[in-house]
């Protein structure tokens, strides 16, 4: 279908009536006649210019054209064509991909490839699967995938497919492991059909290395169930080849670096801690009950630490000589900033009254808590914990080579119930191991299907403009047309020019 661009180009016609004046008005010399007397011409004389008739038709046709096309090119002609057809957009998580249970589903994803499906891996870009990944499993074999160190963020991907494909079905296949799904959970359109494969139900992992002495490990060994995650220690003599056995986790040498030491295996690495966690509580006599709380919950969380935690609990500050790795501050004397690489602050002031609820995970109990800081968390803090109403209760903050975390709520009963809940050292027990977390992709706890594939369920339009309209631009064409009519033009005059003077000359 033709359109324009610029209609307003329209104008442009009435130069048209540049070449119209023109030919209707240029009319040749007439030739001279002897003749002996005019009365008997008078008559015919009249006739004739009541007949007019126009002459070199062919080249006020030719002119008028030109300027037609030199018109049509300024109003912008262009022909729309028909819009690509819409296909739908088959979502594979990297983690799935890779699974041996993909082949559960199978059938699934073939019957929406024959429908049109693009496949894509849920990941940054949305890349194409290959057709040799297909060949490959057509063949009985495990597809491998390069997966990430860290796993993507599913809700957020979900998110950026939506607003990258507008207008088109997506279908979603992922697990339902916890490790993927960080961050706020988005309300999603209806296009959204999600669809949860099951993985492996457990994994082990190494999480953590100390070496109290040259011929011996402490290790911690994490182990992740689609219930919950269990730590259990682990000693073993450090053989002098470098090359250490762990049981169910196969090789890992012996690598120093920079300044330490590391465990590598063919997808791991983990620092060999030399020296014990060592953690500085100073506590207030107004913060009694606090430093209660917390100093249980670190001993608590101690047990799954492959280093020793030494903490000191004392009501001064540190010796400003001490190396120390965690300094917890619940007084209102200035914190002091060099004495250690993570430093935990809590409220100072008198907060305010509010009503909120905590959840750490999402089959642990809630946590209440009846008063918060007035402190606002500034932009360049990432908060850890947060509410329902989304108020922080954690953040923390990079300073250099310090990490300052900040808590807008206390252990105190009149504060919250954090104090009294059994998660409390489960909460602390990522921060005290840094900086070795515990791997999201090692995760396999489950979350409830209800809670990831929930969909906006009133009708509103789909999220994302609208698919725009495809245009062929024929003003080149315009163009060349023009050139090549102009130098027609130019042939056609010269010769009639040519002609008239032959005539005239005769």
């Amino acid at each position: 279908m033709l359109s324009f661009s610029s209609p307003s180009g329209f104008i442009a016609l009435l130069g048209l009536l540049v070449p119209l004046a023109i030919y209707l008005w240029n009319r040749r010399p007439g030739r001279t006649v002897r003749v002996g007397s005019l009365r008997w011409l008078e008559t015919g004389a009249n006739q004739r210019l009541r007949s007019l008739k126009p002459e070199q038709l062919p080249l006020f046709l030719l002119r008028a054209l030109l300027l037609t096309l030199l018109a049509l090119a300024v109003a912008g002609l262009r022909w729309q064509q028909p819009p690509p057809p819409v296909r739908g957009q088959l979502l594979i998580s990297p983690e799935l991909l890779a699974s041996e249970t993909l082949p559960a589903v199978r059938a699934s994803l073939d019957s929406l490839r024959k429908r049109g499906y693009e496949t894509r891996m849920l990941r940054a870009g949305f890349p194409l699967v290959a057709p040799a990944t297909w060949a490959r499993l057509d063949s009985g074999l495990t597809v491998v995938a390069e997966l990430p160190h860290q796993p993507e963020n599913t809700w957020m991907r979900v998110q950026q497919a939506v607003d990258s494909f507008p207008n088109r079905p997506l279908r979603v296949f992922t697990s339902a492991t916890r490790g993927q799904f960080q961050g706020r959970r988005p309300l999603l359109p209806p296009q959204v059909q999600w669809q949860l494969v099951p993985v492996a139900d457990s994994s082990t992992w190494l999480q953590s290395a100390y070496q109290p002495r040259p011929d011996s490990l402490y290790l911690v060994l994490g182990r992740s169930t689609d219930e919950q995650v269990t730590f259990r220690p682990l000693r073993l003599a450090f053989p002098a080849s470098g090359t250490l056995r762990v049981p169910g986790l196969g090789a890992w040498r012996r690598q120093p670096y920079q300044g330490g030491t590391y465990l590598l295996s063919a997808t791991d690495t983990v620092l060999i801690r030399q020296r014990p966690i060592r953690a500085w509580l100073r506590a207030d006599a107004a913060f009694g009950e606090d430093a209660r709380f917390l100093r249980a919950a670190l001993r608590a969380a101690a047990v799954g630490l492959a280093a020793p935690l030494q903490l000191t609990v004392s009501g001064q500050d540190p010796p400003a000589a001490m190396e120390l790795d965690w300094l917890f501050w619940l007084s209102t004397a200035p914190l002091p900033r060099a004495h250690a690489v993570q430093t935990w602050q809590f409220p100072t002031d008198a907060g305010r009254a509010v009503t909120g609820r905590f959840q750490p995970f999402p089959d642990a109990p809630e946590i209440s808590f009846t008063r918060v800081s007035r402190v606002s968390a500034a932009s360049t803090q990432q908060v850890l914990w947060a509410d329902g109403a989304a108020r922080p209760l954690l953040t923390v903050e990079q300073q250099g080579h310090q990490q300052h975390y900040r808590c807008y709520t206390r252990l105190h009963a009149s504060w919250s119930t954090l104090g009294n809940t059994p998660e409390l050292p489960e909460l602390l027990l990522p921060l005290l191991q840094q900086p070795s977390p515990v791997p999201l992709r090692y995760d396999r706890r489950l979350l409830p299907s209800s809670q990831i594939s929930v969909v906006d369920s009133t009708p509103t339009t789909v999220r994302g403009l609208p698919a725009s309209a495809h245009y062929l631009d024929l003003r080149p064409w315009l163009a060349v047309a023009a050139a090549f009519l102009l130098g027609l033009e130019r042939w056609l005059s010269s010769r009639q020019a040519a002609t008239s003077q032959s005539s005239n000359a005769l």
